[in-house]
């Protein structure tokens, strides 16, 4: 799902969100079913793929919800696309978890999974900021900030960019986990030599 912002016509999902539209958009290519085997598989898929980015691109947030593994290519859409993650699973795995080289703003907004299930407009509007949703209001400048955190995430994790981090970084979590085996001839990342 998709938080957008809308004109002043805009229909409103949440009453005391104003302006606020939410739109569901599939993440995986299970809108294709049956034509995986198919010749309009891959075309089927690069539609959907175009579609779901171009609607995360125009969305301020995005809901990150659990999926079928610890981690999500949402997240990961998500940021690429300078949409904010709206992160609505406690346990969802973060990049690089052993080394943790993204600050945690860098990845988006938690909101609490137990204030979500009670409560979940009071969770939404604590994240993102009550009231309008306007130019210059307080959840506009709110949204700037955690856009302009994902940044940096956006850089080290788009692995096409040439100045992406992600194969070091990568190296760096596998590094970290032979270390943190019990019987491990690994030495120290400050005792081997800088390539």
């Amino acid at each position: 799902a998709l938080l957008r912002v809308g004109g002043a016509g805009a229909r409103s999902a949440a009453p005391r969100l104003p302006h606020a539209l939410v739109r569901a958009t599939p993440h995986n290519m299970r809108g294709c079913n049956g034509s995986a085997l198919g010749p309009g598989a891959s075309g089927c898929e690069e539609m959907l793929k175009r579609h779901t980015a171009a609607e995360m691109a125009g969305a301020r947030y995005c809901a990150i919800a659990a999926g079928d593994t610890p981690s999500t290519g949402r997240l990961y859409d998500a940021i690429a696309c300078l949409c904010v993650p709206l992160i609505l699973v406690d346990d969802l795995e973060r990049p690089f978890p052993l080394t943790r080289p993204l600050p945690t703003e860098a990845l988006g907004l938690t909101l609490p999974e137990p204030e979500l299930r009670v409560h979940p407009l009071q969770a939404l509007e604590r994240a993102i900021g009550g009231g309008e949703l306007g130019r210059d209001s307080d959840a506009d400048r709110r949204w700037r900030v955690a856009q302009a955190a994902l940044l940096p995430a956006r850089r080290a994790l788009s692995y096409r960019r040439r100045d992406s981090d992600v194969a070091t970084l990568v190296m760096r979590e596998a590094w970290a986990g032979c270390l943190q085996q019990r019987h491990t001839s690994a030495r120290p990342p400050e005792e081997v030599a800088q390539c």
